[in-house]
């Protein structure tokens, strides 16, 4: 009888197997609502938003029927979506915040109607560039990143930091994440890294 060979347990051993991540905007907020930029702002989720990410679960536990675990940044909007989904799924976790994949910081543009500057590099008065930004989800990657797991890593989040993400993963590069679009509440992308 030869040797057994396993493709994943082979993967593991040589360090290839892939981390799934699936990145999810959180629910409407009442910034969404009146049209204002959110950043680090920390509008409430509306009654629309709740509603959101009670689907948003439904979508998910119907596509992974486990998950290696769901984080969130700090600020309500996500943290509230990804409470509402930890509790309306049968996975049984609890979301791990990351100020890390926290919305970008849009400075004095914060809670306005002003036009955001969708570039890689151009920072913006007193906050980030979406390249700042990618550098703060890029630390959070390496934190969740376990090439042993091969289950989903479900990231509730913003649409910056989702923006950026696609960037650090290779998904994009800073000459074309301009024309990258994501929407501020609903959207889930899957990505391997």
């Amino acid at each position: 009888m030869g040797p057994l060979y396993c493709p994943r347990l082979c993967s593991f051993l040589l360090g290839t197997c892939t981390v799934k991540s699936v990145w999810v905007t959180h629910g409407q907020c009442e910034y969404t609502v009146q049209n204002l930029i959110a950043g680090w702002h920390d509008p409430e989720l509306t009654e629309q938003g709740m509603a959101e990410a009670k689907h948003i679960a439904t979508i998910l536990a119907d596509k992974y029927v486990e998950i290696a675990n769901v984080y969130c940044s700090d600020l309500r909007r996500s943290f509230n979506t990804a409470r509402i989904v930890c509790e309306s799924t049968p996975w049984g976790k609890t979301q791990q915040v990351s100020p890390f994949i926290r919305d970008r910081d849009f400075g004095d543009i914060t809670g306005t109607q002003s036009q955001i500057p969708q570039e890689w590099k151009t920072s913006l008065v007193n906050g980030e560039s979406l390249q700042d930004t990618a550098s703060r989800v890029y630390s959070f990657l390496k934190e969740i990143e376990d090439r042993s797991n091969e289950l989903p890593h479900i990231i509730i989040c913003h649409s910056d930091t989702i923006r950026a993400a696609a960037v650090v993963l290779g998904k994009k590069t800073p000459h074309n994440i301009q024309d990258f679009k994501v929407k501020n509440t609903g959207e889930i992308i899957e990505w391997d890294f």
